[in-house]
């Protein structure tokens, strides 16, 4: 086969390979897909965090919509559980036949992370469990940029667990725009985490997550519900403060409620979309793209064929080491800098020893076996060679040298190195 015929087919396979490319390729993060859903593998969804969870817990982790009616409300005959309510509750209390309190007090646990403890089904709840809620309205601003808001350090806080309870006090720095709003928790309840924010010349800890008993379960309150969340559990610094709170609760399987989920049968992965599954999804686009590939394949099959082509005569590399040289040591002559000159010849000297004598005069540890190997090496006495380079060690640590002292010494490293070469 021809070398221009092998030419257009590596250029048509290379094609081929790039549009495979450009068809399975994933898309751009959605920052602004808060939604938590389990089948969202955006950095809020639930997606990875799910998937992880589920292969960490021992006691079981699992996910579920309508399903978990099996659950709670008056007819339920499970076992005891710890159920996660994060933003993506969306009319639970509604829809099924659940008493949270009734919950709790039969031996079941409960944590709710979100941050509107406004929703009127919870003002019955904030009363008898005892604590009160203030929301970070300011927060919502930074949904509209979020990777921006991300990706700024100066707007790290600090996390503080209290000690108590089953863990150690410990500090978590975590992006300030995690933290919703902050609680009063009345005593009942111990408080879990506190964060330190800088604001003016003050720090204001403010309460983030508390815990209580109440009848035979607990409850966790959290105002960071995207904790939970994909990038939340892939983060170093958010993961362990995250499964911390779940596992204040004990060792219950977990179930995590998302309004997204309809029927468990139903899920299915979403389908990612790129620039090009757009392109073949609308008709012009797609034969505008099969014209222009069709195009540069011609363009490439006629550009392939041999042409004659005038070889250029190709002029030999100019040595410039002299004058390289030359402005080097006009530098050296202009700053008259003798102790940087005379350390430079003596960092020469001192590898050269190495490399041509194996000799190392820089061990101070053996310095007096090296000299004498040295002394052997070159015939000059041992007690002059002790002295000269001695000399020349000072010289190279002293702050100023003259001009004859710096040809002297020039002169005894080249005189070593003249004997050790013959």
């Amino acid at each position: 086969m021809k070398a221009s015929r092998i030419f257009i087919v590596v250029i048509i396979a290379l094609m081929a390979v790039m549009l495979l490319f450009q068809v399975n390729a994933p898309t751009r993060f959605k920052w602004d897909d808060v939604s938590q859903s389990y089948k969202s593998k955006q950095p809020f969804g639930c997606y990875v965090m799910d998937s992880v969870l589920h292969a960490s817990l021992p006691q079981g982790y699992e996910v579920l919509g309508d399903g978990i009616k099996k659950y709670i409300g008056k007819k339920y005959k499970g076992g005891k559980h710890t159920f996660l309510f994060t933003n993506n509750y969306s009319d639970i209390f509604n829809s099924v036949d659940v008493d949270i309190l009734e919950l709790i007090k039969d031996g079941n646990n409960v944590v709710l992370a979100s941050d509107d403890f406004s929703y009127y089904y919870f003002h019955d709840i904030k009363e008898k469990l005892g604590f009160s809620f203030r929301s970070a309205n300011y927060v919502y601003v930074y949904q509209d940029n979020l990777k921006k808001e991300l990706s700024d350090s100066t707007e790290y806080d600090t996390v503080r667990w209290q000690a108590g309870g089953r863990f150690t006090a410990a500090n978590y720095l975590v992006n300030g725009i995690f933290f919703m709003g902050n609680f009063e928790l009345d005593p009942p309840f111990r408080t879990l985490a506190k964060v330190s924010r800088l604001n003016g010349l003050y720090y204001n800890n403010r309460t983030v997550a508390g815990i209580r008993d109440y009848g035979k379960g607990k409850v966790v309150v959290t105002s960071m519900p995207w904790l939970f969340t994909n990038y939340g559990i892939l983060d170093d610094n958010i993961r362990p403060l995250a499964l911390r709170l779940l596992s204040e609760c004990g060792d219950l399987p977990v179930v995590r409620y998302d309004s997204t989920l309809i029927d468990k049968v139903d899920d299915k992965e979403q389908e990612s979309e790129s620039p090009l599954r757009y392109l073949l999804a609308n008709r012009p686009l797609r034969w505008a793209l099969y014209l222009a590939l069709a195009t540069l394949v011609a363009f490439v099959a006629f550009s392939a064929r041999r042409r004659q082509r005038i070889i250029p005569v190709i002029k030999p590399p100019v040595n410039h080491m002299m004058d390289f040289v030359k402005r080097i040591g006009g530098i050296y002559f202009k700053r008259h800098d003798n102790v940087d000159l005379l350390n430079k010849k003596y960092v020469t000297f001192s590898n050269d020893l190495r490399v041509k004598a194996m000799i190392d005069i820089d061990n101070e540890d053996n310095i007096d076996d090296e000299l004498l190997a040295l002394s052997n090496r070159t015939g000059i006495p041992l007690n002059q060679l002790q002295q000269q380079v001695s000399d020349v060690k000072d010289a190279v640590k002293s702050s100023w040298i003259s001009d004859r002292l710096l040809q002297q010494h020039i002169d005894v490293m080249n005189d070593i190195m003249h004997r050790i070469n013959i």
